[in-house]
């Protein structure tokens, strides 16, 4: 069992859940190097605390929230240090490592998706966030408030602001 320090055990978790990972923070972070930094910092933080996973909620909802974590301190340096990508493409590159049952990756052979990510860029940082936990992750709203520590109406509201941008920014772009 990984928790108990079976390496073998925790090269499974690794394998069983690396592409969730990659997935979620391909979506927040927008750049390769960005999201393999991302994973392997996660799976280094879970193999350190794994002792602390108490079942209380789903092993990929405790996952989800380091890696949300990871994400917004990554986002947090580079606004520090803002760097300047070499190309458009290599900036919206989906993740071909992606989960294929994430709703994101699964959108009319991924030109939506491509445009979501785009969109998502121009949204507020609540709005973003909100979005991708709640529409791209379905996560309920109340585990939505958990990982961002925003209360019910914030979320709520913010939400519905995210939506009508999207909605719109599709519609314009022909995708609705």
């Amino acid at each position: 069992m990984a928790i108990s320090g079976n390496t073998l055990a925790f090269t499974t978790l690794v394998e069983r859940h690396s592409n969730y990972v990659s997935g979620i923070a391909s979506r927040f972070l927008m750049r390769e190097e960005d999201t393999r930094d991302v994973v392997q910092d996660t799976f280094i933080r879970v193999w350190k605390h794994l002792a602390n996973y108490d079942g209380r909620s789903l092993f990929t909802t405790w996952l989800y929230a380091i890696v949300f974590n990871l994400c917004l301190d990554r986002i947090r340096v580079k606004k520090r240090k803002p760097e300047i990508s070499l190309t458009e493409e290599h900036m919206w590159r989906v993740n071909e490592h992606a989960d294929a049952t994430d709703p994101v990756y699964n959108i009319d052979s991924g030109s939506i998706a491509r445009a979501i990510r785009s969109f998502s860029e121009e949204l507020s940082k609540v709005q973003r966030h909100v979005f991708v936990l709640r529409d791209l992750h379905d996560l309920p709203v109340s585990e939505v408030c958990r990982l961002t520590g925003y209360d019910t109406d914030k979320v709520k509201a913010n939400l519905y602001h995210a939506r009508k941008f999207m909605r719109e920014k599709l519609t314009r772009g022909g995708y609705l």
